[in-house]
């Protein structure tokens, strides 16, 4: 059994020993680590590949996120949760009793209701169980990093078998889940495919665009869940897995085309730079005058980016955006509760930004609620990483991904919220070590093995 350096917040502690102190039962109670489920999450994020090939990931996070929070429950001491959750919490809360209305008003179909229900309870909801459900079994923080690692590291594998097949055939290879093979006629295929690349193209492109969805639903995902693998990547203590798992988060962010998850990656490195050392800061202070001289070209470049190039895709966001603004001004309190139609893109009205989604199908009020939530966490994640700057990567994954919101929905899928909750918790967990200045005994702080090393010795069939 060896110590870990996580679990041992000061020099001084083994050599104090000698002298028994007092515990709160409840410290006592939290200290211990189920280690079963820390193994099912690590497993359930490490194998996010096997689940897109069998294509049933919508399945497997929510499910295994609520038993988690089962799970925890059964422990006899309690996680304060904090306002921000609470507050995320009501915003599902005022979602439902829009769909409620809007259905009993005939403002919304039966069909987009369930599905807007169903992101409700496997995202929205399934976010705040996984971070309850990290705090209370104590899962370890660098098991999750870990299983960040691996999904990068996979990422990686996909994108060289995938590029090294277009450059060989001159296409994209044609790849498909178990699920869909087994029945082809699966209604909302979208969510159970195992597509590697797909051709995107609007009404009025030239030519299709080829994106990369890596192991998710659509390209933009891949490059939000790329933020996350990136961030949690660099407090990796294996140096080669960890510089792997960053070239997988990168390269699918350049491949995926979603522009602005390449912004929130940049933003994040920034935050978890800066925030994370005093070489950091001094190192982002000496490329300060580089980048000044270098910035007329730099917004040029920028702007010719996001508004000129796939300008058909841009002005077609811009239409769907104002369309949907129009219908939310006849319903402006409680929105529709689910999606409408649109008349401009073959894409649900209230779709494609968290902003307008919210507008769309909560009104003012879940708009208000929300925006409460999302500031209140934003400030308890930094409140964290002031305390312990080496957790800086969790506030740039937040920024990414609020940037990247700007464009895209939460509800999108349970895979990217499942991992970052489970961070994020587990972040917690490590700040809440650091800070325990308890006497413990050598013998008390000998740590379990990961699961990782749980695999290795049963592998090689010496446990």
């Amino acid at each position: 059994m060896r110590l870990s350096p996580e679990d041992l917040p000061s020099k001084a502690l083994l050599s104090s020993v000698a002298s028994p102190v007092w515990i709160p039962q409840a410290r006592v109670e939290r200290s211990h680590t189920d280690l079963f489920s820390e193994k099912l999450v690590f497993w359930t994020i490490a194998l996010v590949p096997l689940w897109w090939i069998l294509g049933i990931q919508v399945f497997v996070y929510p499910t295994v996120g609520w038993y988690l929070l089962y799970r925890s429950l059964q422990r006899p001491s309690r996680v304060t949760l904090p306002f921000g959750w609470q507050m995320w919490c009501l915003y599902a809360g005022v979602w439902l009793v829009a769909i409620v209305l809007n259905l009993w008003t005939g403002g919304a179909e039966l069909g987009r209701s369930v599905t807007a229900t169903g992101s409700i309870l496997g995202v929205w909801l399934l976010t705040v169980a996984v971070w309850y459900a990290m705090r209370q079994l104590n899962v370890r923080y660098r098991v999750i990093v870990r299983a960040i690692c691996i999904v990068g590291v996979c990422q990686l594998a996909a994108v060289v078998f995938g590029e090294i097949y277009k450059q060989l055939t001159g296409s994209i290879p044609e790849t498909q889940s178990l699920l869909i093979t087994l029945v082809p006629s699966m209604p909302a295929d979208i969510f159970f495919e195992a597509r590697l690349y797909n051709y995107e193209q609007l009404e009025w492109d030239a030519e299709p665009v080829t994106r990369l969805r890596s192991f998710y639903y659509w390209a933009p995902l891949a490059g939000t869940m790329s933020i996350f693998v990136c961030m949690g990547s660099l407090v990796e203590r294996d140096r080669l897995l960890r510089w792997l798992s960053i070239a997988g988060g990168l390269i699918t962010i350049l491949l995926a085309a979603g522009r602005a998850a390449q912004v929130g990656i940049v933003l994040a490195g920034f935050i978890a730079i800066w925030l994370g050392s005093r070489e950091g800061r001094r190192a982002l202070l000496w490329c300060a005058p580089v980048l000044g001289i270098a910035s007329p070209i730099i917004l040029s470049k920028l702007y010719d980016y996001f508004f000129n190039y796939r300008s058909d895709s841009t002005s077609g966001r811009l239409a769907l955006y104002e369309e949907t603004f129009q219908a939310f001004t006849n319903s402006p309190w409680i929105g529709f509760g689910a999606q409408g139609h649109s008349q401009v893109l073959d894409v649900p009205l209230g779709s494609h930004s968290q902003l307008y989604s919210t507008l769309y199908q909560t009104g003012l009020i879940g708009c208000f609620v929300l925006a409460v939530a999302w500031i209140a966490i934003s400030f308890s994640i930094y409140r964290l990483v002031r305390q312990q700057p080496s957790l800086s990567p969790t506030l740039g994954a937040w920024a990414g991904l609020s940037l990247a919101m700007l464009t895209g929905e939460l509800a999108a899928a349970s895979v990217t919220v499942f991992v970052f909750a489970a961070w994020l918790g587990c972040a917690w967990n490590w700040a809440d070590r650091q800070v325990q200045q308890v006497p413990w005994s050598a013998a008390t702080l000998a740590e379990p093995l990961t699961p990782w090393e749980s695999f290795r010795r049963w592998w090689g069939g010496s446990g």
